[in-house]
């Protein structure tokens, strides 16, 4: 499981997917992202970087009929780019079976706790393929051990790479930043903007406080509980967007 930032992520299971196509000649490539934007990107991006012919690569979501994905999958494309919920129904329903697939790809590998559909998908991709291999990819990987862990049981992994700017094969390529501050005062007119900003702030910290959204008292909050209720409503909208693809995939 890799951690970086995400041109670093996309570069690396680029490289992977190269490695295994070259490697093992038979072999199918499965990238899994959890929306149809970030399958599109990823789709784009290894167009860009590896020579792929357009039979070579397969796109799949819950927009197309359950009928058609049968047919791509069966298709003699070798790198295939999907939503998860698609793959966990065309698992279910036997129009997929991940026997000849030489690598998977879960991109937001974070996500794969709980119910969600990465933890029942490696499952039976480590049942079905004899010789499996799985790359987990995120820049969030959570702040508790025990989450991580629980990451890695799911997807299977048995090791651990962690990379940022400090480290020997990063720092190279990471250019030095010389940081200078300097107070000033600020000008009367701004300290009255920025008193008008506070308020629109405050009355929206006072919003979601009422709502139950925030925990913590309005005048105890800090930029990063903001920063962790976004990333939270994010979540949110995202698995809304799941269970619209799920409805998609599962029309007959």
């Amino acid at each position: 499981m890799s951690y970086c930032p995400q041109p670093r992520k996309t570069v690396i299971s680029a490289l992977v997917t190269a490695e295994t196509l070259y490697r093992r000649k038979n072999s199918k490539v499965l990238v899994l992202a959890p929306t149809r934007p970030l399958v599109m990107q990823h789709s784009r991006n290894f167009r860009a970087m590896l020579k792929l012919r357009d039979s070579d690569v397969a796109f799949l979501t819950g927009k197309i009929t359950p009928e058609h994905r049968a047919a791509v999958w069966n298709s003699k494309a070798r790198v295939f780019f999907s939503t998860p919920e698609v793959v966990r129904n065309d698992l279910n329903e036997g129009r997929l079976n991940l026997k000849d697939f030489g690598l998977v790809v879960f991109d937001e590998a974070h996500r794969a706790v709980k119910e969600y559909a990465y933890t029942e998908i490696a499952k039976r991709y480590v049942e079905q393929a004899d010789y499996p291999v799985i790359l987990g990819m995120t820049a969030s990987p959570g702040s508790k051990l025990e989450r991580v862990m629980e990451v890695c049981r799911n997807l299977y992994i048995e090791r651990v790479e962690f990379r940022d700017e400090d480290d020997p094969d990063v720092k190279p390529y990471v250019h030095k930043i010389d940081l200078e501050w300097v107070k000033v005062s600020l000008p009367e007119s701004y300290r009255r903007i920025r008193e008008l900003i506070k308020g629109m702030l405050m009355k929206r910290v006072r919003w979601l406080y009422d709502r139950k959204f925030l925990r913590v008292p309005p005048d105890m909050i800090t930029r990063r509980h903001l920063i962790e209720l976004g990333d939270e409503l994010r979540y949110t909208l995202e698995a809304e967007s799941v269970e619209e693809e799920r409805e998609g995939s599962s029309k007959p």
